[in-house]
C-alpha cells in the first residue's frame, strides 16, 4: 500500500530498487549503476529547482518549511565576502531542513508554481480525498524489494499524475522529451508497481509546465498499449538487478565487438527528402519549405539528409489546419 509521512530524502535513501536505478540498468550497464550507488548524491541546481516546484505545486503547505530564498546580501555584504559566508553558513546550520535557493531561481520557481497551480487538472485532484500525494510504496518482485513514489495517484479514477518541468511544453516538444528521457519506462514502472501493491491504475498523465515565461502549461497522456509494451523491460530490469545482487557480479558494456543498429527511429521512422515527398504526395521544394518554416531537424544518415516522419507529419497537419482556418 502507499504510505504518507515518508520524506523525499528518506525515500531516496532507502536501498530498495527505484525507477531511476532500474532504468539505468537498461540504458547504461550494471557496473556503472553499482559505481554510482556507492557515491553520495549531489543536489544539482536543476534537481533543487525541480524539488521546490514539486513541493510548491503538490504540497504547498510545506514550501516555506523546506525552501527559502538565499539572501542577495547580509548586512550589506555580498556573497563573495567572508562575513556573508560565515553568517550564511550559520543560517544553514540553524535550519537543517531548509534548502536555500539562489535568488533568481527561487523567484522563477515561484512563477512556475503559480502557473501550474492554476491548471484545472491539478485544481481538481490536489484536494480530492481520494488523491494520494507524494506517497511511498514498497513491493516485492521475485525476491527484489522495489519502491515507487508517484507525485499524485487518485484511487477512485486510477489516474497517476506526474508533474514535469520542461523547456518546451508543446505537443511536439514534449514528445521529444518523452523519447529522450524514456518517460515510457517511468510510466510502465509506476503502473507495474501500483498493480503489485494491489492498486488499479488506469491512466498515466503528465502535467507539464515550462520553466521560462510565460510558464505555459499542458497535459498529455500515454497510450496504455505503449505502456504495456514497455512493462517487459521493467521486469527485465528488476530481474537483472536481482541477479546482480545475488551474485555480486555487475557486468560492464562487454569486450566483444558489437554492430550498432541504427534502425528505428534513425532509419525506419526517418526518410530522405525525396522519399518524404513521395510518401506525403508533395514536392521536394514544399518539403524544404515545411522543414524551414517549422524548424524541423534534418539529420545526415549514410550520406542522406533525413527527416523524422513524425515531426514532418505533425508540421504538415499544423500547416493544413492553419490554411483551413
Amino acid at each position: 500500500m502507499l504510505r504518507k509521512g515518508i520524506s523525499n530524502e528518506a525515500y531516496h535513501a532507502d536501498p530498495a530498487l527505484g525507477r531511476s536505478v532500474a532504468q539505468k540498468m537498461r540504458t547504461s550497464c550494471p557496473q556503472r549503476v553499482k559505481y554510482e550507488m556507492g557515491k553520495p548524491s549531489v543536489s544539482s541546481p536543476p534537481l533543487v529547482n525541480g524539488s521546490m516546484i514539486h513541493s510548491g505545486a503538490l504540497e504547498p503547505h510545506k514550501l516555506d518549511e523546506e525552501f527559502q530564498c538565499k539572501p542577495l546580501e547580509i548586512d550589506g555584504k555580498s556573497p563573495r565576502t567572508n562575513p556573508y559566508k560565515e553568517t550564511f553558513a550559520k543560517m544553514e546550520a540553524d535550519n537543517p531542513g531548509v534548502t536555500f535557493v539562489p535568488h533568481g531561481d527561487y523567484y522563477n520557481n515561484k512563477e512556475v508554481i503559480a502557473s501550474v497551480s492554476e491548471h484545472p487538472l491539478l485544481k481538481q485532484y490536489l484536494y480530492d480525498p481520494d488523491s494520494k500525494i507524494e506517497h511511498t510504496g514498497f513491493f516485492e518482485f521475485e525476491g527484489v524489494t522495489c519502491k515507487v513514489r508517484p507525485d499524485l495517484y487518485n484511487t477512485r479514477t486510477g489516474m497517476v499524475l506526474d508533474l514535469k518541468t520542461t523547456q518546451d511544453g508543446s505537443e511536439r516538444g514534449f514528445a521529444i522529451s518523452v523519447r529522450t528521457y524514456n518517460y515510457l519506462f517511468q510510466a510502465a514502472w509506476y503502473m507495474t508497481a501500483l498493480r503489485q501493491m494491489g492498486e488499479r491504475p488506469k491512466e498515466f498523465v503528465f502535467l507539464v509546465v515550462e520553466k521560462t515565461a510565460p510558464y505555459l502549461t499542458s497535459c498529455y497522456t500515454l497510450d496504455n498499449n505503449d505502456i504495456e509494451r514497455e512493462v517487459p523491460n521493467v521486469i527485465d530490469a528488476i530481474r537483472l538487478y536481482g541477479e546482480c545482487l545475488k551474485t555480486d557480479v555487475w557486468p560492464g558494456y562487454g569486450d566483444d565487438i558489437k554492430t550498432l543498429n541504427l534502425g528505428t527511429p534513425y532509419t525506419e521512422n526517418r526518410l530522405s527528402i525525396s522519399a518524404l515527398g513521395r510518401k506525403f504526395g508533395v514536392s521536394r521544394s514544399y518539403v524544404y519549405t515545411i522543414i524551414k518554416k517549422h524548424d524541423i531537424e534534418v539529420r545526415k544518415i549514410r550520406n542522406r539528409q533525413t527527416v523524422s516522419m513524425f515531426e514532418f507529419s505533425n508540421a504538415l497537419r499544423w500547416e493544413n489546419t492553419g490554411k483551413a482556418a
